[in-house]
């Protein structure tokens, strides 16, 4: 059983608003970056670390083929609820169930900083990039605990408050990936800034405040960051 299969509703921890809010960014995120790739056409995505599905089915709606992994029973039986159309693999990112070049796309959405250690995160990109097509990209959306805030709320107060997080997650700084995978790194893209616990209400003006604040130097102190790794990348 793994610490996600101990949570009753996955769900219902964050509040239906504030996740809609922030798929909606990582959804954009992957699709500019997909159509500056590939144009307009269909494409294959792997959602590593999928949850209960909702990016998956965000893909599906947008005209794409999206395969959704977990290691979590509970999250894949909640995820197949969601979407009965599209296919979910219950497996470890760690040993994708998948022959190289599977996909064009794959994606890791706030799951690498869960894995166990270091060492298990590179073994998850060079398993992420096996099974991505050569010309196509691995995308990593991770928390942006470059800001000292985000960090501290994600190590004490977070997980205090929610069974999503332990405080012992192995956060990844874009640092990181830009030094290990160098010139297959693509740009960093900061964004949002609107807290968890907002109020419905509220999601217009954080919306706003947000698009204003990426466009300023400031947005290096986002919450969340996210980073295209070229799969032609094979230094590993």
């Amino acid at each position: 059983m793994t610490h996600f299969d101990r949570i009753d509703d996955y769900d219902a921890e964050i509040p239906a608003h504030v996740r809609d809010h922030f798929m909606a960014r990582k959804i954009d995120y992957l699709l500019s970056r997909s159509r500056e790739r590939f144009g307009d056409r269909a494409l294959s995505f792997l959602d590593a670390g999928c949850g209960t599905g909702w990016h998956v089915r965000a893909l599906r709606d947008a005209g794409h083929e999206a395969t959704g992994l977990d290691d979590s029973e509970r999250q894949i039986a909640q995820a197949r609820i969601h979407d009965p159309r599209s296919r979910f693999v219950c497996g470890s990112m760690l040993s994708l169930p998948f022959p190289d070049a599977s996909f064009d796309v794959s994606y890791a959405v706030n799951s690498l900083h869960h894995l166990p250690s270091r060492a298990a995160q590179e073994t998850a990109f060079r398993e992420l990039l096996r099974v991505t097509k050569p010309g196509g990209f691995v995308a990593v959306h991770e928390m942006n605990t470059r800001n000292p805030f985000i960090r501290f709320y994600l190590s004490w107060i977070f997980p205090r408050l929610k069974p999503i997080d332990t405080g012992a997650e192995l956060w990844i700084l874009p640092s990181h990936l830009q030094g290990r995978y160098g010139t297959a790194c693509g740009p960093v893209s900061y964004f949002t800034f609107t807290p968890d616990f907002a109020p419905r209400a509220l999601i217009p003006f954080f919306s706003w405040l947000e698009r204003f604040l990426e466009r300023t130097p400031g947005r290096i102190w986002s919450a969340h960051y996210a980073v295209t790794i070229d799969s032609s990348h094979t230094s590993l």
